[in-house]
């Protein structure tokens, strides 16, 4: 059925990289149009470069588990991925290096390793939290130089006006910080594409037995057996068994299994998942280019890549880029660990009703999966969305590829 809806980080360190590259050979290209867009020649050839910086990032993002990873930013003006990591690389950011298409791969000394980092502000984020409350800090995530974190921290909370808060954060993670005051904290984003069908599209409507849209549902993965399952957040509902409904109050499917920590769960389909997401306005039709798009595969996210959101309340939200990875937030009692994207602009990323929904990559005219829509920072006015809701300017998200490996799961594609 149809469907209708209810800080970009530049890695700079103080060794000097090494450069492991091929560079990008730039062919002629037509000048742009006399409308100030890209001609098509030129579209082409960006697209081609940012697609091979993606598939580059890609690769090295998969070396995260191994010791002294410290994290991978890109840069598609450049055609650059830089890698850090704490003490020597290892061969295999060599052979990366070697593999590159046309794309330059920089290998920088990193302070910190990414493992280091995320222990120090789950530390820190565990311990203010209890002493605080959930509001007091925002969110933790790597410094420029993986040395160590930045803090946000809510302008308006009794701690933001404590004497001695940097040397007090500092103590709680076991790692320098810099602390930062921002105006507001991250909020739930449940609040059309509303009367989807089996198969089960990503982006679709997640509703109460009234129609009221709270949520949005996420890209469907093959669970262990072959079992197929959508995922949303955990905070769109309370408890394995509960039912699911899409926003003209047909069933979904029941909550099959939950994991606090990374604020998701599975449903478990009353009939089957699509590979397939929704994108373009909350209110697109099967007209609109972008309605739908396939998955093609999951790509864990990197500092500087272009992502798009896209939720039931909302619809879809490209022109955003990475500005944080491994950032550390409250998601009710438990300490949460994503990334968080914002648009140039400032402009609207996400909204209230679009959590659970799908964030991605779209190369070559398919979507790549990084990751959950969980929550949004820094209020703006949504402009026109399916129901009254807030809006924000930042989105974080949780990555796919960390909910994949929690449930031995792979991509539905």
């Amino acid at each position: 059925m149809g469907r209708k809806s209810t800080v970009q980080r530049t890695i700079v360190m103080g060794v000097a990289a090494v450069a492991l590259a091929i560079t990008v050979q730039a062919s002629a290209a037509e000048a742009p149009a006399a409308t100030g867009q890209p001609a098509p020649g030129r579209q082409a050839q960006t697209q081609a470069v940012q697609a091979a910086v993606d598939h580059t990032a890609h690769a090295a993002t998969a070396l995260a588990g191994a010791p002294g990873y410290a994290g991978v930013a890109v840069d598609y003006d450049a055609a650059r991925v830089t890698v850090s990591w704490k003490g020597a690389a290892p061969a295999a950011v060599e052979d990366l290096a070697a593999a590159a298409d046309g794309v330059t791969v920089d290998v920088e000394r990193a302070a910190l390793s990414g493992a280091d980092l995320h222990a120090a502000s789950t530390r820190l984020l565990d311990g203010q939290r209890a002493a605080h409350g959930p509001a007091a800090v925002v969110a933790a995530y790597p410094d420029d130089g993986y040395a160590g974190l930045v803090v946000e921290v809510a302008r308006d909370s009794a701690a933001a006006g404590s004497a001695g808060l940097d040397r007090e954060l500092a103590e709680a993670a076991g790692v320098p910080v810099r602390v930062e005051l921002v105006a507001d904290g991250v909020m739930s984003t449940s609040a059309s594409r509303r009367n989807d069908a089996s198969p089960w599209h990503a982006g679709s409507a997640i509703a109460s037995k009234d129609g009221t849209d709270y949520c949005t549902t996420g890209f469907s993965i093959v669970a262990p057996g072959g079992h197929e399952r959508i995922v949303t957040a955990a905070h769109c509902n309370e408890s394995v068994g509960d039912v699911v409904r899409d926003g003209a109050g047909q069933r979904i499917g029941t909550v099959s299994s939950r994991e606090t920590r990374l604020d998701a769960e599975l449903i478990k389909p009353d009939g089957t998942a699509a590979s397939r997401v929704y994108g373009g306005p909350w209110n697109a039709s099967h007209g609109d280019r972008r309605y739908r798009f396939r998955v093609a595969g999951v790509q864990e996210p990197a500092v500087g890549q272009n992502i798009c959101a896209s939720g039931a309340v909302t619809g879809e939200h490209c022109g955003a880029k990475v500005r944080a990875v491994d950032v550390a937030w409250s998601c009710g009692t438990e300490t949460c660990h994503g990334f968080r994207a914002s648009r140039e602009d400032g402009g609207v990323v996400v909204g209230g009703g679009d959590s659970g929904g799908p964030m991605y990559a779209i190369i070559d005219g398919e979507a790549y999966a990084r990751g959950m829509i969980d929550g949004g920072s820094n209020r703006r006015s949504c402009g026109n969305t399916s129901v009254s809701t807030q809006c924000f300017s930042y989105v974080y998200g949780i990555p796919m590829v960390d909910i994949l490996s929690n449930w031995n799961a792979r991509i539905n594609r």
